[in-house]
């Protein structure tokens, strides 16, 4: 299973408990959008899933950090997120 966390203006998130209805949607979104794009993603050396922080100042500005057990997994979950 995909790990998605969320860093909004340097503060972990919760989107549930993030801001208001709108806002939580767009999350919601975001996280659908990732699991869609690298859900069934594994790394076929470790078979290890990658994790992915969703982060920026704002809803307006967000970029992806992946990170996982080799290089090989996070560039392939990148160039998946593209």
């Amino acid at each position: 299973m995909i790990d998605i966390t969320y860093e909004i203006n340097g503060r972990k998130v919760n989107p549930n408990s993030f801001g208001n209805a709108i806002e939580q949607a767009v999350l919601g979104q975001i996280a659908d959008h990732i699991k869609k794009a690298v859900g069934s993603v594994r790394c076929p050396e470790h078979h290890q899933a990658p994790k992915i922080k969703v982060k920026g100042r704002n809803l307006d500005n967000l970029s992806f950090e992946v990170s996982g057990c080799c290089e090989k997994l996070i560039e392939k979950v990148t160039q998946k997120l593209k």
